[in-house]
């Protein structure tokens, strides 16, 4: 943290994360219940999340195509306004969109937001790369994600007069929480004398061929997302529509559980990550793959609630060995292009844990954690292979 404040880039970068992470916070804990305060079904969310994810992929191939080091900054910085105008025209004019024009909306919102976070590291990588700042990156995106969560629960059905805070009103402050984000990012200045080596994908494509490290990494980004996402990516609808809790209830849910999340995240970065990745790998993974597997076979409104309880709690814990060694493993010069792949591949394993999730979401809860358990041991199994190859990174 001392290192963070003492630096004027890295100050402003973090905050810059901290709007954009309540900017994500407070309207993706609604934005399924505003879509279906729209007159949208289950089903037609589920595609509507599956799209915009999978725009979000071909988006990132452009972006690893055209854009390099150099510029990674004016790349975030144009997400940024492009994720601004959308949610104020989607704040302004919902009420007379067509749900096609209202699914372009979302893919735009949902695209330059996987394009803009997948630049945060990189941009960091810039000034200082480790390990914990990586972790340090994570855990402020998800404690001030959590802050929006929050204050959307303190705020939702509150009156002032007669104006009453509802979903719509939430996308009007997520829009200026990404204007302050994007004003805290144009502070950041770059020696303009640094220029850095351009990396083409065909030059980090032969990485990959050669690397079975970051091959695996790949695969089990892949897997692990499509797990996730089906299991967690209609969570908020599973709470409001199969449990019966009210959207109040359910992001005050979501807090408490997000919160614990990030103080054992933030102990897991300082006092708890084992020495044995093996282990490493089971806490994170592997009590999650127990949950889902026991919502499947004795559904009920316990076994669903800790499923998504585990998940939940396992999700900031331990990102510096399960994620953030892999991504420090490459040059600086590759950093935007190992992120933009890794973040390609992060977001077709979400587009289609999304459509699996909406697909069998009519049909019953239990069958999302079904397919979510299978995919689940599939990533544990990659884990543990890929501790295996850095154990014996020399043979590879």
């Amino acid at each position: 943290m001392k290192t963070i404040l003492k630096n004027r880039n890295l100050k402003y970068i973090f905050l810059m994360i901290i709007f954009l992470s309540i900017s994500i916070g407070l309207w993706n804990n609604f934005r399924l219940l505003w879509l279906e305060e729209n007159l949208l079904t289950a089903e037609e969310i589920g595609k509507i999340m599956s799209l915009a994810s999978f725009f979000g992929c071909i988006s990132i191939l452009f972006i690893s195509l055209k854009i390099d080091m150099n510029r990674i900054k004016e790349m975030v910085e144009c997400t940024l306004i492009v994720k601004i105008l959308a949610q104020f025209i989607l704040f302004l004019f919902y009420q007379n969109l067509p749900t096609k024009l209202i699914a372009i909306l979302f893919i735009f919102d949902i695209a330059s937001y996987s394009i803009g976070f997948l630049g945060v590291y990189p941009l960091i990588t810039r000034i200082m790369k480790s390990d914990e700042i990586f972790s340090c990156r994570k855990l402020t995106q998800y404690l001030f994600q959590d802050v929006g969560v929050l204050l959307g629960g303190l705020l939702l059905g509150v009156t002032l007069g007669k104006f009453v805070f509802s979903y719509n009103t939430f996308l009007f402050i997520s829009f200026l929480s990404l204007v302050f984000s994007l004003f805290f990012l144009r502070q950041v200045k770059f020696d303009d004398q640094m220029h850095l080596k351009t990396v083409h994908l065909k030059d980090y494509l032969q990485i990959i061929k050669t690397s079975k490290i970051q091959f695996f990494y790949l695969m089990y980004t892949f897997i692990g997302n499509i797990s996730y996402y089906c299991a967690l990516g209609m969570q908020m609808l599973i709470l409001t529509n199969v449990l019966s809790y009210s959207a109040k209830s359910a992001t005050f849910f979501f807090l408490v559980i997000g919160m614990a999340a990030d103080i054992f995240g933030i102990l897991a970065l300082k006092r708890l990550t084992p020495n044995n990745d093996y282990i490493t790998i089971f806490l994170k993974l592997g009590f999650r793959m127990i949950g889902y597997t026991v919502a499947f076979l004795h559904p009920t409104s316990i076994t669903i609630l800790l499923a998504i309880i585990v998940a939940l709690f396992t999700s900031t814990a331990y990102e510096n060995r399960t994620d953030g060694v892999y991504f420090n493993q490459l040059d600086i010069d590759y950093q935007l292009m190992d992120s933009n792949v890794k973040n390609l591949v992060a977001k077709l394993g979400e587009s289609i844990g999304y459509l699996i999730a909406g697909i069998l979401f009519p049909i019953g809860v239990f069958f999302i954690f079904g397919v979510a358990a299978i995919f689940g041991f599939i990533q544990i199994a990659i884990g543990w292979y890929l501790v295996y190859l850095r154990m014996h990174k020399n043979n590879f």
